[in-house]
């Protein structure tokens, strides 16, 4: 990793054989840390940490998390152990081995009122956006942290939520979210009239998570299984900047991201594994052959006064679908 004296806007400090070090977070979107040669910031010298120990991300809204990477000895954060992917926020401190960083991300001075060219120190940049919001949530969260055990359970999660993260950022996903044991992603369509090629894109992120899912049960082979469930939502949400100037975050709002979660929690109730919403299912615009694949389902959303019929789908019928669409 390139080494600078000069202030970068996000950047890791450290104390590394015996000199203070600064790694700026500029070239790429990740950055690998442990013993090995090959990692972006390299710790040779500290047998406490692992050859690849933990990497920090960044998003597509130009957010920062750190995962542990199955490491023999953990990664903490502000003090508590890193199970999940956690965002970083300036001043954070985070351990591996025997090494503290602190990683900072310097802002404009929120005094000058030129800084945000005239803003308040509210920072509000909402679009209203044709979307589509996939869910995926791992089922029997509990049983699986029983069954694994906090090391083994965080090595999974770590390599669960970075494959994740990779093929929805190849897919074109707009914006990924890491809520608790469930992932969210977004993809913004231009025009209201949402092509099925689109859609492709989502449902060839869904086969590639079950791909991971799988090699991590042959990997891990848990007691309980890593199993999950997924819901899909189409229709408009508000997109952007939301929060204080300090600490804005790029993200999606509104009913169709509400309802996403809601048809993920119905796959469980109607026992399929991946549940559309009316809007999403008309959206596909497939032959009569591809909706033969699904079920047609009615049930109650949490939240809403009003039965909704939803379109259920199994994880093995969706090359067919992809084949029917394509």
């Amino acid at each position: 990793m390139r080494l600078e004296s000069g202030l970068e806007s996000t950047y890791i400090e450290a104390t590394v054989g015996g000199e203070p070090r600064r790694y700026p977070l500029v070239d790429g979107t990740s950055w690998t840390i442990g013993r090995d040669a090959r990692n972006a910031i390299v710790l040779a010298d500290d047998m406490m940490v692992s050859r690849k120990h933990a990497m920090v991300q960044r998003d597509s809204s130009g957010a920062h998390w750190i995962s542990d990477l199955g490491s023999r000895n953990g990664t903490t954060v502000n003090g508590l152990p890193v199970t999940n992917p956690v965002r970083l926020h300036d001043g954070d401190v985070f351990t591996i081995g025997s090494h503290e960083f602190v990683f900072r991300h310097v802002l404009p001075d929120l005094r000058d009122p030129t800084a945000l060219g005239g803003q308040a120190a509210t920072a509000l940049q909402v679009v209203r956006r044709m979307l589509t919001v996939l869910v995926v949530d791992i089922r029997n969260f509990t049983g699986l942290s029983r069954a694994l055990g906090e090391a083994r359970l965080s090595e999974l999660m770590g390599e669960f939520f970075r494959e994740a993260g990779q093929l929805l950022r190849a897919n074109g996903s707009w914006s990924q979210k890491y809520i608790g044991d469930a992932v969210m992603a977004a993809w913004t369509h231009d025009e209201e009239a949402v092509t099925p090629e689109e859609l492709i894109l989502m449902l060839e992120s869904v086969q590639g998570i079950t791909v991971v899912v799988r090699e991590l049960n042959e990997r891990f082979q848990p007691a309980a299984p890593l199993v999950i469930g997924a819901g899909v939502n189409s229709g408009f949400a508000a997109t952007g900047n939301l929060g204080s100037a300090a600490l804005a975050d790029h993200t999606v709002l509104g009913d169709t991201v509400n309802k996403a979660f809601r048809l993920e929690s119905a796959s469980k109730e109607v026992g399929r594994d991946l549940v559309f919403g009316r809007d999403s299912f008309e959206l596909l615009a497939a032959p009569p052959d591809a909706h033969s694949l699904f079920t047609r389902h009615t049930v109650l959303l949490k939240g809403y006064d009003e039965p909704e019929e939803v379109f259920g789908l199994a994880y093995d019928q969706i090359p067919r679908l992809l084949e029917l669409l394509g």
